[in-house]
């Protein structure tokens, strides 16, 4: 039987566990043992130490019971110094028995031995000369002094045997010690990887049983699935056989659908449902079907009426009931073949409209810059080729205008999903001008999304042509307007002076000598009045005109603007003979400016006449003249009738008056005149105005100008 990987991998992680287990058990015994023999050699070294420190320490009793008997001659020390003597030589053969597997050692106690037995002699010597002669100290002396150096020899090579343990000593235990970790980490690593490798081998093991056990479900289920799609299958499902075509199971559905039995089915083969005429190239495929696992295709099928219907089948490669088959699903594309049809032939018929009508027909995608459709008009009105669209989609505005390009560049980013309508010029590769009309609105797809944008552009050259002569005609009939009203106008306020003239001066030729000079004067008054406003309409009239014509000169020269307020009001009040009380304020510490004196009087002398025409003859009329900021302010404030706020910008147009002036006269040209004026100085000019209440007009021209005579 062939094993699995999981199964090779289970068996190799659970061999490699106990293999581990068995290594880590067996260092762990060989660390174990040999901490053993380090620990019994731990111990000698300590014993040797303690052997040999005994021997030292049993020569210095020696010597200090030798000394002190000597000096004393007390019997206590001689027992002590007799005692020691006859026990140092036993001492020292237990140090060399403990040092017997260490050559070294027992080479410097081979040395040693000797030295003691000298160091012994001459202390028996210094006590056998003491009891012999006690007053000798001279002898005792020299014996004393050949001791120490004797004792000096013998203690260093004691030291150097107790150094040499030390090192034993140190050395065993610190491999005990790395021994003792070793045999640790050993332990932990061994049973850490043993207990991971079997956790590996269980979760695999519990997950080749999960695995089974869903697998056996699945087939369960699997099976179950097949039983309910081949049931309740919404399309037609069949098992035939592939040696003999016949027939072996049918769904429902099919039945249904193709009119036979279940009986008759099972009766039947695959070539009785297909049109004869297509049996001989089902039978040159069957035996290819052997080799294929599953299949697409488009046919056509008979039902048991003999109606044909086209169905896409899809079929699958099985093994029913041990013999080769396939399984079949047939869906009916009858009505979506026809569908397609009837779609192909509308298409067509799009493309035969869009390609025969003048405007340009676009079709773009909304996401991706592409141009999936454009018309052959797009090469008949920007002169370029369709194909060219195709490669480049925004060559198109190559031909825009540079005037309107950026406009039309805006319009596109702002209404990417908008629908939108824009006028612009093109300019085609002969370079002539064309204005067209585009109209671009989004295209939803079934789930409301848009996926397209149309675009329909019109040649509207022609019609831009007939506006521009419609807008030309209706700017000379206004003009003609104009002239009719200008000329109804001034017939109307020249007749009026004129008649003022005429009947003053025929009421003077026939006056008697009866007059008196005070009627007379009054007379020649009204004469001179009415010559006045002739001539100050004529000089509006002429301003004007000049004016809209380009001609009116502009002539600043130094100019006294203090004096001339006061003389232009003089000249005001004498002309109108007017009551009201003209206050006239100066506010400048400088005086002299740059103007056009005839400019400056006629945009004064318009705004008092004004104030004095439209105010109460009891009221005053407040005339400021102030500087700021480089300006020359002149201020007109009147307590008259106001102009209402709907009216204030229409008042600077020529012949517009308002509506409240009732049946005060007047031209209507004052403020537009005033207006003109004001402008060639770069001047302002701001009203304020409040019905009933009054008006206040104020003037800002500049103080200084450099720019000499110039023609405006």
């Amino acid at each position: 039987m062939k094993w699995s990987l999981e199964r090779k991998i289970i068996a190799v992680g659970f061999g490699l566990a106990m293999l581990i287990i068995a290594i880590v058990n067996i260092i762990s015994y060989q660390n174990t043992d040999k901490l053993f023999v380090r620990e019994r050699q731990l111990e000698y070294s300590y014993e040797v130490i303690q052997k040999v420190r005994d021997v030292l320490t049993t020569l210095q009793n020696a010597e200090k019971a030798r000394r002190s008997y000597i000096i004393t001659g007390n019997k206590s020390y001689e027992e002590t110094y007799n005692t020691a003597i006859q026990t140092i030589e036993a001492k020292l053969t237990d140090a060399q028995r403990a040092t017997t597997n260490n050559p070294t050692q027992q080479q410097k106690l081979d040395i040693l031995k000797p030295l003691i037995a000298q160091k012994v002699s001459l202390l028996k010597q210094s006590v056998d000369f003491y009891k012999r002669d006690k007053s000798n100290t001279a002898i005792q002396l020299a014996l004393t002094d050949k001791g120490i150096i004797i004792q000096n020899k013998i203690w260093q090579l004691i030291s150097e045997v107790e150094k040499e343990e030390q090192s034993l000593v140190q050395y065993h235990q610190v491999h005990s010690d790395a021994s003792f970790r070793f045999t640790i980490i050993a332990k932990i690593t061994g049973y850490w990887i043993s207990f991971a490798l079997l956790f590996i081998v269980y979760s695999l093991l519990h997950r080749q049983i999960s695995t089974r056990q869903q697998l056996e479900d699945t087939l369960r289920e699997s099976q179950q699935r097949y039983r309910n799609l081949f049931e309740v299958n919404p399309h037609p499902l069949w098992v035939y056989d592939l040696e003999n075509l016949s027939f072996l199971a049918v769904n429902e559905v099919a039945i249904k659908k193709y009119g036979y039995s279940q009986k008759e089915f099972l009766s039947m083969t695959i070539k009785d449902i297909r049109p004869p005429e297509e049996v001989p190239a089902l039978l040159n495929r069957i035996p290819g079907l052997r080799w294929a696992d599953k299949r697409f295709a488009t046919r056509r099928h008979k039902k048991r009426d003999g109606t044909e219907i086209d169905v896409e089948v899809t079929s699958h490669e099985l093994t029913f009931k041990g013999r080769p088959a396939r399984l079949v699903l047939a869906r009916d594309i009858t009505q979506q073949k026809q569908a397609q049809e009837a779609l192909a032939t509308s298409e067509e018929k799009f493309r035969q409209i869009a390609e025969n009508i003048h405007e340009i027909f676009w079709m773009r995608d909304a996401e991706a810059d592409i141009v999936l459709y454009v018309n052959p008009a797009y090469e008949r009105i920007w002169g370029r080729s369709c194909e060219s669209l195709y490669i480049e989609p925004q060559s198109f505005l190559d031909g825009v205008h540079p005037e309107d390009k950026a406009r039309v560049i805006s319009n596109l980013k702002n209404n990417i999903k908008k629908e939108f309508e824009i006028e612009y010029r093109i300019v085609r590769p002969d370079d002539s001008v064309r204005w067209v009309w585009e109209h671009s609105f989004p295209v939803k797809n079934g789930l409301g999304k848009v996926y397209r944008r149309a675009v329909v552009t019109q040649d509207i050259t022609e019609r831009k042509r007939a506006e521009e002569v419609q807008r030309n005609l209706e700017k000379e009939l206004e003009l003609n307007e104009l002239k009719i009203r200008f000329f109804s106008m001034v017939s109307h306020e020249f007749r009026t002076p004129l008649s003022t003239i005429l009947i003053s001066a025929q009421l003077l030729e026939n006056s008697n000598k009866e007059w008196s000079e005070e009627k007379k004067l009054k007379n020649l008054h009204r004469i001179q009045s009415s010559a006045k406003t002739m001539t100050q309409l004529l000089t509006d009239i002429l301003t004007l005109t000049r004016a809209e014509a380009g001609k009116l000169e502009f002539r600043p020269q130094p100019l006294d603007l203090e004096d001339f307020c006061f003389s232009l009001l003089e000249e005001i009040k004498f002309s109108t003979r007017a009551e009201k009380d003209i206050v006239f304020v100066s506010q400048c510490s400088q005086r002299i400016a740059w103007m056009d004196e005839r400019m400056l009087r006629s945009i004064v002398t318009n705004l008092v006449d004004n104030a004095i025409k439209y105010s109460p003859d009891d009221s005053k009329i407040y005339f400021t003249l102030a500087a700021e900021s480089g300006q020359a302010i002149f201020q007109i404030q009147d307590q008259g009738i106001g102009i209402c706020q709907e009216e204030e910008e229409q008042l600077y147009q020529a012949f517009q008056r308002g509506e409240n002036v009732g049946d005060v006269t007047g031209t209507g040209l004052g403020l537009a005149v005033v207006k003109k004026c004001v402008e060639l100085h770069g001047g302002s000019i701001k009203l304020e105005s409040k019905v009933g209440v009054g008006t206040t007009f104020t003037v800002r021209i500049p103080w200084k100008t450099d720019l000499g005579e110039v023609k405006r």
